[in-house]
């Protein structure tokens, strides 16, 4: 399911829905984590074709052993080939063949998978003739394709071969008005819902891993609270924790950038009140873990629990006070 309103999103979906059922080859353009498989499963769903979806990530593909999985091999074709194998090519016949990554692959299988795609036709290493396959190749890269094909990395002629449509994926900082929505499907999953303040948390923040860093925050978050309601607090923690020290600072928003010098006993206090002594509320509210409020606390002089059962009896006091017309504290 592909969830965005941004209109990035909606036209990467319209060329997939255009496409689909054609047998022009499809390129998926993005940075990791922006969807490319969840493009390649949408687009071979809408093909109509009865075979299956090949997934292959030809950057996981042993280097010496990339021929042989692509293109199979027979028994004895080389050493430790005791028997005859099926490649990933040949098992999408009827279906599609998901390329990721594919200016992984080494120059001599870029050649051999160029003349395989042009002619529809692939010969198993150690097989004495070709086959016939009918498939519809996806393929997806990264987007810094254009640095590939400079440096000769990857072939100009595989490129054209594979680009029959190009279909970029924006990255998840460039269309904010889907990260809601992503937010509200993922922690849905998860049998959770979203605080209203949480929206801030996510939108202030500048997703370097795009939509699956957004899902595993959401699935961190999840295992941080006991209510089903995942809070700023536990969004902001669940951001740290997907990250090494000193790797995320400060990202979520206005109170971010205005509060981080916030230290003294009144100023702290106020913000204790304003977010009603909840620690995680205020911990994101600096931009700083839980640790590192309770240093700031103690500190400050202010201990959570004697300060709770004074702003408990000043609210008792003012309350009966003004049943009695006498001054609030």
């Amino acid at each position: 399911m592909i969830v965005g309103r941004s209109p990035a999103i909606r036209r990467a979906v319209a060329l997939a829905e255009c496409y689909a059922r054609t047998r022009l080859p499809i390129l998926l353009v993005g940075a990791t984590g922006t969807g490319k498989e969840l493009f390649a499963e949408h687009i071979h769903q809408r093909s109509g074709r009865p075979g299956p979806l090949v997934d292959v990530n030809c950057g996981a593909l042993p280097r010496d052993m990339v021929e042989s999985l692509l293109f199979g091999h027979c028994r004895g074709a080389f050493t430790g080939a005791v028997e005859s194998s099926v490649g990933h090519i040949e098992r999408s016949d009827g279906g599609t063949l998901f390329l990721d990554e594919l200016t992984s692959l080494s120059p001599e299988a870029q050649g051999t998978l160029l003349r395989v795609l042009e002619k529809g036709e692939v010969q198993p290493l150690g097989a004495g003739a070709k086959r016939r396959v009918d498939f519809r190749v996806v393929s997806a890269v990264q987007d810094d394709i254009s640095a590939a094909l400079a440096s000769g990395c990857f072939r100009r002629d595989l490129f054209q071969r594979v680009a029959g449509v190009a279909i970029e994926l924006s990255p998840l900082a460039e269309r904010p008005e889907d990260i809601p929505m992503l937010a509200e499907h993922f922690a849905a999953l998860q049998r959770q819902r979203l605080e209203p303040d949480a929206e801030r948390v996510l939108l202030t923040y500048s997703w370097p891993g795009n939509v699956r860093e957004l899902r595993l925050v959401i699935e961190r978050a999840a295992g941080l609270v006991r209510n089903g309601t995942l809070h700023a607090g536990a969004l902001a923690e669940a951001i740290r924790l997907g990250a090494p020290a000193g790797l995320v600072s400060t990202p979520w928003g206005a109170h971010a950038s205005t509060r981080p010098e916030i230290s003294t006993r009144g100023a702290l206090l106020a913000l204790l009140r304003e977010h009603e002594w909840i620690v995680e509320r205020v911990a994101a509210a600096l931009g700083i873990g839980r640790t590192a409020l309770f240093k700031r606390l103690r500190a400050a002089g202010i201990s959570l629990r004697d300060e709770r059962k004074y702003t408990k009896f000043t609210a008792y006091a003012n309350a009966v006070n003004l049943a009695n017309g006498a001054p609030t504290l």
